[in-house]
């Protein structure tokens, strides 16, 4: 690089760094406007919740607190709790509670109250129950499952303590419930920055509501885990609100080739959405079974049976009689949809809330997500479930899709009556891991000016209502797998996005190694996307999508249903997506990359294959550009010497060694910078690599070495273990090494050949740090896919045979001799 080339360089940044700073100056005073009118708006909204906490929080004399004692005398405080006619709502102070407690009679004259435990949480903090009468049904406040609702969270200490009772206003909005407190302090830190948030409440405690005159309980507050449970969530108390109800669900199955859909009578809804695995019996399906899909078919058996609880399926007549079936076939299928887990010993059995079914109805009545439907009609393609309620009938129809369009099926629901504020749910999908962390997503598509546009929703916080979109589809995915809920005519604008915490609807994969608790519930929140039914409408007609996101499915139910004539299309395809923040590079890259790879696997029949020869492919179109690289390099290599002496002689010289230095690279023709070339172009292969194993659903659980690699998405594993150790956990992935040694070496062969004691100081550091180099990879390398991995393993060993051969070729052609000069004294 010459003096010229230099000062351009020097030029080109300096006016860029110009032009940014006037067009920055420019801005700013506007930015600064903004901030100061952002800093106005939160502290106007601080001092505003403010008031509000201290107006709408309640005081201990608002609520019904009662002291209740060891003895009938009065003479033992255990604690104090919440009294709802003759049940008392507390939390346990230590892990044995007593059996019974007393309440002193308002009049003296009479003996005070006993009340027996009914729900005992057998841990300090849990929820315990105590009721005069066991058969009597507990009286609890409502919460809607749309809209808010303000509420009061009572905790309480115990009498070592001789705290009285703390009481915190919280906010429940669209079935999440958040500290108002806890709302000021993020308001306060954006004030000012230096404040620190901490935790406003770590204990438990009990959440209730305003009827009325009157404060009930409708659930218990974890506060250590921020989570909120409501009592009808809880299945002791579920069982206690109404002794006589009919708790028990009926199970309705519709089955084809593709989709195994299960129906609930509560709710009309559906509650799962199994999908085959391919067999040899069943070509048909693409889904194929995974390390957790073993893991929980090996271990938890009892949680791998599809359905999961006892089901009907169509008999001779569609009124009836219907087949009924003791329980579902163990394995086979993948879960798309989040369901009851069923836990055995101590582990608590989590039974999924009719508001998270999907294509139930909800409203701001909780009565509306669990209303019963009785069958109508139920054939092999058809189920038909009717709710005749006190303010409307609803009637909804489902019905198998045989347009040749697979993982589709119809959904007709009917409402007779009042419409408002009715919104459809699209359920929670299964939680699917790439590198550790889940990627759920969420779409919508919107027509404007004629054009469809797909769109990411951004997952929400808490619960975000769109009002101002009309779209045209909804799709919620864990990246290879979801629903997409159409419409097929108009719909009211908008849409709601909610929140949904891991610890209200588990994930299946908090299953595996519980002992350890390696998959945490809180880790992995669900999301859910609504529809809103028209007010003007009387029948919604939705097209649904449930399965996988394999670009060959989708296209072919985009296929199906589109129409030449008016060139509509579905467009499902789009539902695919691109992740990260450098996804406008990775995107056009991963496309190319899969055009190859399909290529390469309709001549192989194998995806690994593919990436390998994708590879070899790669390599061929930029061996020109590698070989000048290598070339380069190699010239390096003889240079060293050379190099080495000038910098001897030039102790005391840097800037003379340095130009010294530079018209030896011009007259040898080499370039220290080249060999960096090949490594940036391939970045971006690198990236889009990365990207297509993440959205490409046709590598998931594709196998290339059974036993060690079965799944080109996951990391490979050779073996594995009980007890996980940091980092690494339990379980060990061969390639990452092999990478890292490949990697050391290449090093070897590339790295001049130059004699230790004559290596400047400069050289010695960078020495080292290519020789760290292996470990960052293989550190960096350890939890990626074993795809990713194959890939750049790949990549390094025809990069060293490239080299290889260079070198042969190098060593065999004349070299013309160097003139070396050696330092004065020296010889």
């Amino acid at each position: 690089m010459d003096r010229r080339t230099i000062l351009f360089a020097i030029a080109a940044m300096l006016t860029l760094f110009g032009v940014n700073t006037f067009f920055d100056w420019q801005h700013q005073e506007k930015v600064d406007q903004w901030n100061k009118e952002q800093l106005g708006k939160n502290q106007s909204r601080f001092q505003q919740l403010e008031a509000k906490i201290q107006e709408d929080t309640a005081t201990a004399s608002d609520l019904p607190l009662v002291s209740f004692y060891a003895d009938q005398d009065a003479t033992t405080l255990l604690s104090e709790g919440i009294r709802s006619d003759d049940a008392i709502f507390t939390t346990s102070w230590s892990s044995e509670s007593p059996s019974t407690v007393y309440i002193p009679s308002k009049d003296t004259a009479q003996p005070a109250e006993k009340f027996n435990l009914t729900i005992d949480g057998k841990k300090t903090g849990e929820l315990l129950i105590y009721k005069q009468k066991d058969k009597e049904p507990l009286t609890l406040g409502s919460l809607p499952d749309i809209g808010t609702e303000e509420v009061q969270i009572v905790t309480f200490a115990n009498t070592a303590q001789k705290s009285p009772p703390e009481i915190y206003l919280a906010d429940y909005t669209n079935n999440i419930l958040s500290l108002s407190q806890e709302k000021l302090d993020l308001l306060k830190q954006k004030i000012d920055p230096k404040h620190e948030v901490k935790a406003t409440l770590t204990r438990n405690g009990i959440a209730l509501v305003k009827s009325g005159q009157n404060y009930l309980p409708v659930g218990i507050y974890y506060g250590a885990k921020k989570h909120f449970v409501p009592f009808e969530d809880l299945a002791p108390v579920e069982a206690s609100l109404n002794p006589n109800k009919k708790t028990s669900q009926e199970y309705y199955v519709l089955e084809n080739e593709y989709q195994q859909l299960v129906f609930s009578n509560v709710g009309g809804a559906l509650v799962e959405i199994n999908l085959p695995f391919k067999t040899k019996n069943d070509l048909k399906s693409v889904v194929r079974p995974i390390e957790f899909d073993k893991n929980i078919h090996e271990d938890h058996p009892y949680n791998d049976h599809f359905p999961a609880h006892p089901y009907f399926t169509a008999g001779d007549k569609p009124q009836g009689p219907y087949l009924e079936h003791p329980e579902g076939s163990v394995g086979g299928y993948y879960p798309l949809l989040r369901r009851d887990l069923i836990e055995t010993g101590d582990w608590k059995s989590v039974n999924v809330n009719p508001r998270y079914y999907a294509l139930n109805l909800v409203s701001e009545s909780p009565e509306t997500a669990e209303a019963l439907y009785t069958v109508k009609h139920f054939d092999a393609t058809t189920l038909v479930l009717e709710s005749k309620q006190k303010k409307r009938t609803i009637t909804k129809t489902f019905r198998l899709n045989e347009a040749g369009a697979p993982y589709t099926f119809d959904a007709i629901i009917k409402v007779e009556g009042d419409k408002r504020g009715l919104w459809i749910t699209s359920g929670i999908p299964e939680v699917e891991l790439f590198s550790g962390s889940p990627e759920p997503i969420l779409k919508y598509r919107v027509t404007r000016n004629q054009k469809p546009y797909v769109e990411v929703i951004a997952l929400p916080k808490e619960s975000t209502t769109n009002s101002s979109i009309h779209p045209d589809w909804l799709g919620n995915s864990n990246g290879f797998f979801g629903i997409i809920m159409d419409p097929l005519e108009d719909v009211s604008n908008g849409f709601l996005a909610s929140y949904v915490p891991g610890q209200t609807v588990p994930s299946r994969l908090v299953e595996i190694d519980q002992s350890y608790n390696r998959f945490q519930a809180e880790t992995f929140p669900g999301y859910q996307l609504m529809l809103p039914f028209k007010d003007s409408q009387k029948v919604m007609n939705l097209r649904v999508f449930a399965g996988p996101f394999s670009s060959e499915i989708l296209r072919t139910v985009d296929n199906a249903f589109s129409d030449a004539s008016t060139g509509y299309t579905p467009d499902y395809i789009a539902i695919q997506t691109y992740h990260g923040y450098f996804s406008f590079i990775s995107e056009p890259f991963a496309k190319i990359l899969f055009v190859l790879m399909s290529f390469f696997h309709s001549i192989t029949g194998s995806w690994a294959l593919s990436i390998v020869l994708l590879t070899v492919a790669l390599r061929i179109m930029m061996y020109p550009l590698n070989a000048w690289s290598t070339k380069s390099m190699l010239g390096m290599q003889q240079v060293g010497p050379e190099i080495a002496a000038i910098q001897e002689r030039n102790k005391k010289d840097p800037k003379k060694a340095q130009l010294e230095i530079m018209q030896l690279y011009k007259e040898k023709g080499v370039n220290p910078l080249t060999g960096c070339i090949p490594m940036l172009i391939q970045i971006p292969f690198l990236v889009g690599m990365f990207d297509l194993l993440k959205t490409t659903f046709e590598l998931r659980g594709a196998s290339f070495i059974p036993g060690w690699i079965d799944n080109l998405t996951a990391p490979d594993v050779l073996f594995s273990w009980k007890t996980p150790i940091f980092f690494i956990g339990n379980e060990f992935h061969l390639l990452p090494f092999l990478l890292g040694g490949v990697m050391f070496l290449q090093q070897r062969m590339s790295a001049p050949k130059i004699d230790v004691n004559k290596m400047t100081d400069q050289q010695r550091q960078q020495k080292a740090m290519t020789a760290f180099m292996p470990v960052i990879f293989t550190i960096m390398f350890y939890h990626f896919p074993s795809g990713l991995n194959i890939y750049w393993l790949s990549s390094m060993l025809l990069g060293m045979l490239q080299q290889w051969w260079m070198q042969k070729q190098q060593a065999n052609a004349p070299v013309k001799p160097s003139v070396i000069i050696m330092p004065k004294g020296k010889k």
